[in-house]
């Protein structure tokens, strides 16, 4: 086992990270973290970044900075959640032009989403999602 797989945290830890954050923190639409007075939280991506130990708005950029290719590991594992989600929840990648984050970045600033089905979208249920 490489050094780089040990800093791999599992999906299962990042879902379970991300429903932690979404709980503390609460959930939002329209933009990936807030930290206004009486409106804070993140959305969906933005807490599967923090769930997979990224520092925040780490998954706002197209791609990692030089200075930051240590998250290298956070940073792959986080897309490849963010895969399996936007698979699971219907965008099929033959199809759709846009890449898992911003598809799912869409899917959780669609009207009428709410936190619940977030959070069944990281738990991995669709028939609540």
């Amino acid at each position: 086992m490489t050094t780089t797989d040990l800093a791999t945290p599992p999906l299962d830890t990042i879902r379970t990270s991300a429903i932690v954050v979404l709980h503390r923190d609460g959930w939002i639409q329209g933009d990936y973290a807030s930290n206004r007075p009486g409106k804070t939280g993140c959305c969906l991506v933005e807490a599967i970044g923090r769930g997979a130990g990224l520092p925040p708005l780490t998954l706002a950029r197209k791609k990692l900075r030089h200075a930051d290719a240590a998250l290298l590991p956070q940073w792959e594992a986080a897309h490849n959640l963010m895969d399996e989600i936007a698979t699971h929840l219907g965008r099929n990648p033959e199809d759709d032009e846009l890449n898992p984050k911003w598809w799912l970045t869409n899917w959780n600033d669609t009207t009428g989403r709410t936190q619940a089905q977030v959070l069944a979208a990281l738990e991995g249920d669709q028939e609540r999602a």
